[in-house]
Formats: C-alpha cells, sequence, structure tokens
C-alpha cells in the first residue's frame, strides 16, 4: 500500500452563492452514496449542509471539486472512473481503491491536479493485480455497516464523516467538532466485523 501524501496548491477561489450550492449538490448527490443520498432526502438540502460541518459555500467548493476529478477520471478512462473513489473535505482530496498499475495510480493523481481548488493531496491508491474488483461485495458491506453505526451514535454527528472501504481497510474523513469524535469514529469503524485496519482523515474543528 503506498501512504505518501502530496500536496498541490492554488490561488484560485470560487465563488458560490446558495442558489449554486444547492445545485451543485444536487448534482454531486448520485455520486456520493446510498446513505449521504438518503440523508439529503430525509433532512434537506439545507440540513445536509449543516450537518456537514463545513459552511454551504464549503460544502459546494468541495463537491464542485469531487465532480471535475470524476468527470476527468471517467473521461480518460472509464476502468480509472469504477475502481477509484474520491473524498473532498475544505480542499483536501482523498483518493482510494485499487488499479492495475503504478501508471494508473500516478495518473488518477495527476489528472485530480489539474482541478481547481484541490489544495492536497493524499493518494491512498492500491496496486492490484484484478483492478480491485474482488472485495467489492465485503467492503460495500463493511462501509454500510460503518456509516449505520456512525449515524446511530448520538455522541456523533454521522452525517458530517465519510467511509470507503478498500480490501477490507476503511478510510474515514469529513470534519467533526473534538478530538474525542474523531477517536470514537474510528473505534465505531474497528469494531466493525471484516475490519482489517482503519485510516482517518478525519478534520478537527471546533467551531
Amino acid at each position: 500500500m503506498h501512504g505518501e501524501s502530496s500536496e498541490f496548491f492554488v490561488e484560485v477561489n470560487m465563488k458560490t452563492n446558495g442558489t449554486a450550492a444547492l445545485l451543485v449538490l444536487a448534482l454531486a448527490a448520485p455520486a456520493m452514496g446510498g446513505c449521504v443520498a438518503a440523508a439529503v432526502g430525509a433532512v434537506g438540502t439545507a440540513g445536509y449542509v449543516a450537518a456537514q460541518n463545513r459552511s454551504p459555500t464549503q460544502v459546494a467548493d468541495d463537491s464542485a471539486t469531487r465532480i471535475c476529478i470524476n468527470d476527468k477520471l471517467l473521461k480518460r478512462s472509464t476502468s480509472l472512473f469504477s475502481n477509484v473513489s474520491v473524498e473532498v473535505v475544505r480542499g483536501r482530496v482523498l483518493l482510494i481503491g485499487t488499479v492495475a498499475s503504478e501508471a494508473d495510480r500516478a495518473e488518477a493523481e495527476s489528472l485530480t491536479r489539474t482541478c481547481e481548488d484541490v489544495k492536497e493531496i493524499d493518494n491512498r491508491i492500491e496496486i492490484a493485480d484484478d483492478g480491485g474488483v474482488g472485495g467489492y461485495a465485503s467492503d460495500s458491506w463493511i462501509t454500510a455497516k460503518v456509516k449505520s453505526n456512525l449515524v446511530t451514535d448520538f455522541s456523533l454527528n454521522g452525517f458530517s464523516i465519510g467511509v470507503e472501504t478498500v480490501n477490507g481497510i476503511v478510510y474515514l474523513s469529513g470534519v467533526v467538532r473534538s478530538a474525542e469524535q474523531r477517536d470514537k469514529a474510528v473505534e465505531i469503524a474497528r469494531s466493525i466485523s471484516g475490519v482489517q485496519k482503519v485510516v482517518s482523515a478525519i478534520q478537527v474543528d471546533p467551531e
């Protein structure tokens, strides 16, 4: 597994008003997973934004960045798009998944760097001979279970935490209000059967 992080800073800031935020969230919802999509439907877009522990502008900018990255991956290769998952929190991009070669791994990061508002890239993509499709079913079950347990733990704002699983390794991202909440999220993920390791990219912001 490749755990090195690389950074890329840009000066451009998107100007996003409330209407644009709603539009970007609507466009991004299908790519955000069943749990998040259900949350948007249940609590409404405004409630979903609040649940993210980010401002509406931050959520909209991150969603736009994620859409940009996914669009570039898809245009370059359907395989790259299918096997690489993208999480964006405050301009910090987490790339995870499994691909067939080091060239594919580098290509995913290179494409990510071309999107505006990308501040940092943490490339956790692994190399696998099968391109990463072998453990999809079990990984999907783990992701769903972790999300469910996070959302139902009342000491956390579970909707603010993103979850992805690759070969039994759970990746957590998002923003929480305290180190205790971050540690609690990691503890919950570790408690799920089948989890081999938990990698936390959760940011702590008490404000």
